[in-house]
């Protein structure tokens, strides 16, 4: 219960923040313009990938700000405010702490991924509808239900996208026990870019580097022989549920022998 109520704490204080807010609404901008870039293609299908790919990119990307930004300044607010010895004055084990605050974070995180699938979802049904014509009347191809879409793909990619937002929760909270707000910031875009470039090397993750690489799933959104399986899926949440779980028990080892008084 006090896991439940940290979170649901986390979650009023981070939904009040600007940055919020403003990061939801870049995505939104960001999803219509993956409509009106569509239209500098030739190929209606092409136009179509890339609005499916795009927009499941904008939605990591607002994930992993909404990650990084929020799970830091909350965590490091609490605790250079001191208001985190408030709680511990109550029965509150540190270990709930942690967890509630990231439980908190990602379940924002989970809102706003909602409405931006949902808004992915409008954006590809309308590119489809109109054929990226701004009037539908004018629409210049034929048999537009003939196109391939894969709503199930990228529905998916949506799924993988929040464990994505889930991992960057937990390690940007873990580090935010030790280090500066703005270090902490700098140090997971880092570990972003760098778990990118490891991938790009041939290497899936060096263990302290999370595999993020196993949440792009592009070529299944595109490319309609490489259907995403049902087990890639449940081994990805399964992995992401083992390296979150990890992340935050070497974060409350630590934490246990902090002094924050």
């Amino acid at each position: 219960m006090a896991v439940l109520a940290i979170a649901r704490l986390t979650v009023s204080e981070t939904i009040r923040q600007p940055v919020t807010w403003l990061t939801i609404g870049v995505s939104i901008a960001l999803l219509g313009l993956t409509f009106l870039f569509g239209q500098f293609n030739f190929e209606t299908q092409d136009r179509l990938r890339m609005v499916c790919t795009a927009g499941v990119a904008v939605a990591v990307v607002n994930g992993l700000f909404l990650a990084v930004i929020g799970a830091s300044q909350c965590v490091h607010d609490e605790l250079s405010s001191r208001t985190a010895l408030t709680l511990f004055a109550k029965p509150l084990s540190r270990g709930s702490f942690l967890l509630g605050k990231a439980l908190g974070i990602w379940l924002t995180i989970t809102a706003a991924a909602a409405i931006i699938a949902a808004l992915h979802s409008l954006v590809m049904w309308y590119a489809l509808y109109t054929g990226f014509e701004l009037d539908a009347s004018r629409r210049d191809f034929v048999g537009h239900e003939d196109l391939w879409v894969p709503w199930r793909e990228v529905i998916w990619a949506h799924a993988l996208a929040l464990c994505h937002s889930a991992v960057m929760t937990c390690f940007a909270a873990v580090l935010a026990l030790r280090l500066p707000l703005v270090s902490n910031i700098l140090l997971c875009f880092g570990l972003f870019v760098a778990s990118h470039v490891v991938a790009g090397m041939g290497l899936s993750g060096l263990v302290v580097l999370p595999a993020l690489n196993l949440y792009q799933v592009d070529d299944s959104i595109q490319l309609p022989d490489h259907p995403l399986s049902l087990g890639y899926l449940s081994l990805t949440v399964l992995y992401t549920v083992l390296y979150c779980a990890g992340c935050l028990f070497i974060g409350l080892s630590m934490f246990k022998r902090q002094d924050i008084a």
